[in-house]
Formats: C-alpha cells, structure tokens, sequence
C-alpha cells in the first residue's frame, strides 16, 4: 500500500486531540472552547485507522505471520524500550520511583490496559498501544484462518457485541475502568477492519466513491458533536463516523475534505504521531510557569523527532530488511529446483 497522505494527516489530527487533552489535564491550562476529552476521540481515530491499515495490508498478498509479527515487533517495541529505560535513569538520577515493576512488566507483555490505577503515572497512555498490540495478536490469525468473507462477518459481529458489553455494564462508577479495557474499545478497531475489507470487494469500492461524499459531511458534523459534545452518542457512532471519513479521503484524494489532511505540516505531524504519543506525558506532567511548559513541549517535539528519526524509522527498515532476507529463496535451492 502506498503512503496515503490524507491517512498521515488523520495521525496528526488524532495527536493532537490527544495532546489537548494532556494539556489540559497534566498542565492544568485550560483551552477557550467545549474541548474536553479530547483525547479518548484522538484514540478513537488512531484504533479505526490501525484496523483499517493493518487490515489493508494483510490483503496485499499472502498472509506471512512470522513476517508480520517481526515488522511489528520492530516498529513498536524499540521506542517503548527506550521510552521505559529513560523514564527509569531519570528517576535514579532525581532519587524518585518514577516506574514500578507491574508497570514494566505490564508495558513489555502489553496488558497496561487492565491496570486499575490508570490515571497516574508515566506509562499512564499505554494503554491504548496495549489494546492495539493485543489486536495485532489476534486479527491476523483470525484473517488468515477465516479468509476475508468471513472475516467480515467477525468484525461486523465482534464490533456490534463490544458495543452491546459496554451499553449493558457502562454506569457512572465503572466508566473510566471500562473505558480502558479490550472487550470494550475493540469495536473501532474492528469497524477499520470491516471498512477495508469490504473495500477489498471490487463490487463495493463504486459504492464506497458514490456514496462517501454523500456522507462524509454527515459523519463530520456527528465526529465533531463527539468531541465537543462528549459523550452523548453511543461510541459505536462515532467509530462508523470516522470510518466514512477515512474512506471518502482515500477513494476521494482531492477532495475539498482530503486536501487538508493532505497539508504537509499536519502529514508530518502524522508521521512522528507514534514517538509523540509515547514521549509527550513524560514532559506533560512537568508544570509549572507558562515559560517552563513551553520549553518542555519544545523539548517534548525534540524528543519525539530523536525518537523517530534515531529509533523509530532505523528499527522499522531493519525488520523490513531482515523479513526480506528470511523471505528471499535459497539461491542453491533454486538452483536444485
């Protein structure tokens, strides 16, 4: 799949509600509006892109576990690893605790999401790449296993009972427990796999070109409700919402919609939108005067740029290379053969 640039522009509009709403909560400031919250849509967004580009690239060709998994391993792990051990010298070094031994183990086995204490903490936004990390376990092999008919009817039916355990268990006392937990954040993931899939069928891409422009403004206005309004409509909602913007701005390149996804600064912000989420609460929870919380998001950018350009994109084209090389023939085999 060819980079989308519309796709890295919907990154970038996932960060930064994300990073509005760390500003809000870890730096006390205030922003003019009804942006609260924001970061749970910014999640919303990165968990129906995830499930519709890892879907559409398992699509490409013959499913590769091995080779999947090793891709992945590479593009994620690196930056948490290095993530965790910075965090930890500098605790050391200021004599705190600024990580405990269930949080690691938690982060590195990815089960961050079922901590209780999730509000506090340096690895308080793992989270979110733990349920993405469990997904990345499961569909493949569910794809692969079931081919893509059935997968379809996996994701529809998965997607509908997430939204049936949370409409039953959701209640003022357990929202924020729930909010964090697999079985019930899965859905959005699994609506960008429902959304790729069927995709995928030549006899419904007309209809997706058709019909995406016709809604893409009824899913922005409900989008936008969601996050100024939340969290009055059923999450489910706003996960299908967001889908039909995503396809409308990939059937739909130049559209009046994609164009400004496709806006270079907002792209870029997509690209390094990884490295950011993992560092930003590490330099979020330093507050102060106005003048320090700005050099420590300066200094958060620097961080998130180290991060991508010395850890990230180097670890993610050495899996590249060393899955290429596992996959290359023998050439004395070939010679046999």
């Amino acid at each position: 799949m060819n980079r989308i640039p519309s796709l890295d522009g919907w990154r970038g509009v996932a960060i930064t509600l994300v990073l509005l709403e760390h500003i809000q909560g870890t730096m006390h400031r205030s922003i003019p509006g009804p942006w609260t919250n924001t970061g749970q849509h910014g999640v919303t967004i990165f968990f129906v892109l995830s499930g519709f580009l890892i879907t559409t690239k398992l699509l490409e060709g013959p499913i590769d576990l091995k080779r999947f998994y090793l891709r992945r391993f590479f593009r994620l792990l690196p930056v948490v690893w290095v993530y965790l051990i910075v965090i930890w010298l500098f605790g050391k070094a200021i004599g705190i605790q600024t990580l405990t031994s269930t949080e690691v183990v938690s982060c590195l086995f990815i089960f961050r999401n079922f901590l209780g204490h999730l509000g506090q903490g340096l690895t308080a936004s793992f989270w979110s790449l733990s349920i993405e990390e469990q997904f990345y376990l499961v569909w493949p092999c569910l794809l692969l296993l079931a081919g893509g008919r059935r997968a379809r009817w996996f994701a529809l039916a998965g997607a509908l009972l997430c939204s049936g355990y949370r409409l039953l268990n959701w209640d003022f006392y357990n929202h924020l427990y729930l909010s964090f937990r697999t079985e019930v954040r899965a859905d959005a993931l699994l609506i960008g796999c429902l959304v790729s899939l069927l995709l995928n069928e030549p006899s419904f891409r007309p209809l997706a070109c058709r019909w995406s422009k016709v809604l893409a403004l009824p899913a922005g206005a409900i989008v936008l409700f969601c996050v100024t309004r939340f969290p009055y409509l059923p999450p489910l909602t706003e996960s299908v919402a967001i889908a039909v913007l995503i396809v409308a701005s990939v059937v739909h390149p130049n559209s009046l919609m994609a164009r400004p996804l496709s806006f270079r600064p907002l792209a870029w912000l997509g690209t390094i939108s990884y490295s950011l989420y993992v560092w930003n609460l590490f330099f979020f929870l330093i507050s102060g005067s106005v003048l320090s919380e700005i050099v420590m998001m300066c200094l958060m950018f620097c961080f998130a740029l180290a991060s991508y350009y010395v850890i990230e994109r180097p670890a993610t084209r050495l899996g590249h290379r060393l899955t290429s090389i596992a996959g290359r023939p023998n050439p004395a085999q070939t010679e046999l053969a």
